[in-house]
């Protein structure tokens, strides 16, 4: 066994998929990194999501595709489905065209070609419990190893992608990082892998992943029907957190039995998990340090998708911190640049998308029907704006909608006023601070939450309407 080492330029920890891209492309360009992993090596990973990534991100990488065994299907698009399912609307974002992974052969191909890369120390079965601070900057990790032993490690940046629950994220001593959640922003999922015999059932949409809007079988959240081939499905659902302990039983009645139609099954994996649905963090860094993936709440909040930005904000953290080492100069001024890559690109889109998700999770069932039968709101809408941070309807169009909503002119109302704070929060967005001010900072901060405030209160006050 070689002798543990305990200085580096990098401490990545957790060797997901954001850590062991970070790791990756940081020893690629030279770094002496450290990957520490709190399960075994052979176990990764065992979260609880959809398994779907775009084609994008590969090539922006510059990495293999998924092939063969680690390939379960590729996906052109999503289908956004109403309660009643009588309606949906097909979202076709060439950027998000994908595939369907294996989740544990993907992770082993991304921790082989990390540790390929040069990597030069991974410790799996190894625990992060606390940060080493030298003044007030981020200087290492303390780690328990598999035997016990409690060890300091030192780094002139630690790199965080352990995952929602991030220890060292509750513990860091930062007046910038939020160290938790509220619960509103999160839901609590339970999935299951189904596989059926030959002939038995087939997977429906092969192409396309579904996600099933319904407050009454998945309040607060959604139903979700992924293929993975022909025959196996990844089926599950999420839910407002405080329904916990009942979250498998509404799985059991409104998810499983509506849709698997034989007994002749093989359930391949089960289990249950909490996905962040909201924006990134407001900072994802401080002085020596960078939180990549769910660890920065950086999650796709309409369907709670992370693969695809915990690559980006894993490559992202990884060209910072060369650059910042590079300039020896590891404080937040430096560090900074990873902020500004990852608020002025998906941290955007998924500003936006929060919106959206706040009005949607408050709309009944029979909203959702209308609206998304009568195209009150559609799939190149929710598109243009993500992508663009702009919508430019034709006079014809609004009247249209109006038209169209003339009986429901309430809904039309507030799926327009929606819009417009998309838009909004998109554009601070894209306006996010280029250097650390913390004035600026701020003020950028105090946008946003007016623009939260504003959807909030229109939430309130149709609740209050309708009374």
């Amino acid at each position: 066994m070689e002798p543990l080492k305990k200085d580096f330029d990098v401490i990545v920890v957790g060797a997901g998929t954001g850590g062991t891209i970070a790791a990756r492309f940081a020893a690629k360009e030279g770094l002496n990194v450290c990957l520490i992993e709190r399960k075994s090596r052979t176990l990764k990973p065992a979260k609880i999501c959809g398994d779907a990534v775009g084609k994008e991100i590969f090539d922006i990488l510059n990495i293999s595709h998924p092939k063969g065994e680690e390939l379960s299907c590729h996906i052109k698009g999503a289908k956004l489905y109403t309660p009643n399912r009588q309606k949906s609307i097909t979202m076709i974002d060439p950027k998000q065209t994908g595939y369907i992974i294996d989740r544990l052969l993907f992770g082993q191909r991304l921790l082989k070609e990390a540790l390929d890369a040069g990597v030069n120390q991974f410790l799996d079965r190894t625990t992060a419990l606390d940060l080493i601070y030298d003044k007030s900057s981020v200087a290492g990790v303390k780690i328990r190893l598999e035997n016990g032993e409690k060890v300091d490690l030192n780094a002139k940046i630690v790199i965080d992608a352990s995952g929602l629950y991030s220890p060292l994220r509750k513990k860091i001593k930062s007046e910038l990082i939020e160290n938790n959640f509220e619960d509103k922003d999160a839901i609590l999922c339970f999935r299951e892998i189904v596989k059926f015999p030959t002939q038995a059932q087939e997977v429906k949409d092969l192409e396309y992943i579904s996600i099933i809007l319904d407050q009454e079988k998945a309040p607060g959240g959604y139903i979700w029907y992924f293929p993975k081939n022909k025959y196996a499905l990844n089926i599950g659902l999420g839910v407002y957190m405080d329904y916990g302990g009942k979250v498998k039983d509404l799985y059991r009645e409104n998810v499983f039995k509506e849709f698997i139609k034989t007994d002749k099954i093989e359930i391949l994996s089960s289990g249950g998990g909490v996905a962040p649905v909201r924006r990134p963090l407001w900072s994802c860094a401080d002085d020596g340090i960078m939180f990549v993936g769910d660890a920065a709440l950086q999650v796709n909040p309409l369907h709670g998708g992370g693969i695809d930005p915990s690559m980006r904000g894993g490559y992202y953290a990884a060209l910072t911190a060369v650059k910042a080492i590079e300039n020896e100069d590891y404080s937040l001024n430096t560090l900074w640049e990873y902020n500004v890559k990852v608020m002025q690109g998906f941290g955007s889109e998924f500003a936006g998308l929060d919106l959206l998700r706040r009005v949607l999770q408050s709309l009944s069932n029979a909203d959702l029907n209308f609206g998304l039968e009568k195209n009150l709101l559609t799939a190149s809408e929710i598109l243009e704006i993500a992508e663009t941070g702009d919508l430019s309807l034709s006079l014809w169009d609004m009247a249209f909608k109006a038209f169209k909503g003339i009986s429901r002119p309430d809904l039309l109302l507030d799926l327009n006023y929606l819009r417009i704070h998309m838009n909004e929060i998109i554009k601070l967005y894209r306006n996010f601070p280029e250097e650390m001010n913390m004035q600026q900072f701020e003020s950028w901060k105090l946008k946003i939450n007016e623009e939260y405030e504003k959807i909030r209160k229109m939430i309130v006050d149709t609740k209050e309407a309708k009374k």
